[in-house]
């Protein structure tokens, strides 16, 4: 009996094509148009992540000693780690997590000055190798610092500007020691980036480590140690393609990950007697946060705005083929079909428009997918100070969720106007003109 209904289904299909052809496109473009949405918006959040991580120098965990982050700000002799905790922890994580660099970092803030006017900075200090392994495949070779350069520095476009800096040019600073004395010190320009953000760009500098220890008289020191694990192999810095790639296709460790991460080294620290307080980087990067969670409500709307469409089409296409063929459902019934049959009937043919829309929607997003990612696109997102390619990803979950919410609420559309057409009584279905 199935057979012969789902027989009878395929069949009744296609008596008329048009409005089957029309019924099947819209679920086709629904589902490629969802599953388009979330690739793009997969590879976003992959390059956001990616951006956090490597651009903004963030790592995937930093690591503090404890009471710093309320503190070391107004004591920071006190709450720097000590040389002695620096090799401690690292012995430690490379015990625990095999594979993962920590790059020592020292913060400097003060006055730049060009020899005629002065305006604030504030500077990142990191060894030019450890600056390098950050910037992973997404740092061109003009934004990483120079090993043949100790008194070198990577300085923002708008900072560069205000002081009319130019590459090559030199300038000094005068900061502020941990013991609270004056320094200062000449630095070479040996780069000028952009920062991507605007709050940064006017007054962040690069700087060698070891400058920045003499200039805040913290030989040996570090503020925190910033954690990279090896997600993207040698961190060479790639380019094209294969920088693009890296970028949207390789997502940074998630949450659960990142937590699991923590918990393993605070027991190895604790079991050591190292306090430390770490940051993932999901909570270094609340851009990254906020920007996630804005997608995903955008997403949730679309998705609703598409799923209203289809199930208005399935649900306007059933009921007219309902309406066309009351009379051949009163004959049905006569003949001994029951309800339950007139109604498994429609539904069927309707499940079955739906898997042709689906697959044909598969196919069709796979086509756009490829289609946009062959014109290579340009663009410079947040935080970049180059180009990328505009890239659309793959999300299989999203699109499978999205193709079973369209199949189930289109079926269930169909079956209600099914239902009804199966209680009309028998002589008013065969008199319906």
């Amino acid at each position: 009996m199935s057979g012969g209904l789902f027989s009878m289904a395929w069949r009744n299909l296609w008596r008329n094509r048009r409005r089957s052809f029309a019924t099947i496109a819209s679920i086709a473009f629904g589902l490629a148009a969802v599953s388009t949405v979330a690739g793009y918006m997969q590879a976003v959040n992959n390059g956001l992540g990616n951006i956090a991580v490597h651009s903004d120098l963030i790592g995937h965990l930093t690591i503090y000693k404890k009471g710093w982050q309320t503190e070391g700000k107004l004591h920071p002799a006190r709450y720097l780690l000590t040389e002695e905790e620096i090799d401690r922890i690292r012995a430690i994580v490379a015990a625990t997590t095999p594979g993962a660099r920590l790059a020592a970092r020292l913060s400097v803030m003060g006055l730049v000055s060009n020899g005629r006017q002065s305006t604030i900075f504030i500077a990142e200090g990191v060894a030019p190798e450890d600056m390098s392994l950050l910037r992973g495949p997404f740092g061109a070779s003009d934004e990483v610092l120079r090993e043949d350069s100790p008194q070198g520095v990577i300085v923002a476009s708008g900072l560069a500007e205000i002081l009319g800096l130019k590459t090559n040019d030199a300038a000094s600073i005068l900061v502020s020691t941990v013991h609270g004395q004056a320094n200062a010190a000449d630095i070479d320009i040996d780069a000028i980036v952009n920062t991507g953000n605007l709050a940064t760009n006017d007054k962040w500098i690069a700087m060698p480590l070891e400058l920045a220890r003499d200039q805040m008289d913290a030989k040996g020191r570090a503020e925190a140690l910033t954690l990279l694990l090896p997600v993207h192999g040698t961190g060479q810095p790639l380019s094209g393609k294969a920088a693009d790639l890296a970028m949207y296709d390789r997502f940074p460790p998630d949450d659960a990950a990142m937590s699991a991460l923590r918990q393993r080294l605070a027991a190895a620290f604790a079991e050591a007697g190292i306090e430390t307080d770490m940051l993932t980087w999901q909570e270094m990067s609340p851009f990254y946060t906020q920007v996630r969670s804005m997608w995903d409500m955008m997403y949730g709307l679309f998705l609703g705005v598409v799923l209203a469409i289809v199930v208005l089409s399935v649900a306007n296409s059933v009921g007219m083929t309902v309406v066309e063929r009351t009379r051949e459902i009163g004959a049905l019934r006569a003949i001994g079909m029951r309800r339950g049959g007139v109604a498994r009937l429609f539904v069927t043919e309707t499940a079955l428009l739906v898997l042709l829309g689906i697959a044909t929607g598969f196919v069709l997003a796979l086509l756009t997918r490829a289609g946009i990612n062959a014109l290579d696109i340009r663009w410079v997102p947040p935080s970049l100070s180059k180009d990328v390619q505009f890239y659309v990803g793959f999300d299989p979950l999203r699109t499978v969720l999205a193709a079973l919410a369209l199949a189930a609420l289109a079926i269930a559309a169909a079956f209600m106007p099914a239902r009804r057409a199966a209680r009309h009584p028998i002589i008013v279905s065969l008199g319906h003109v």
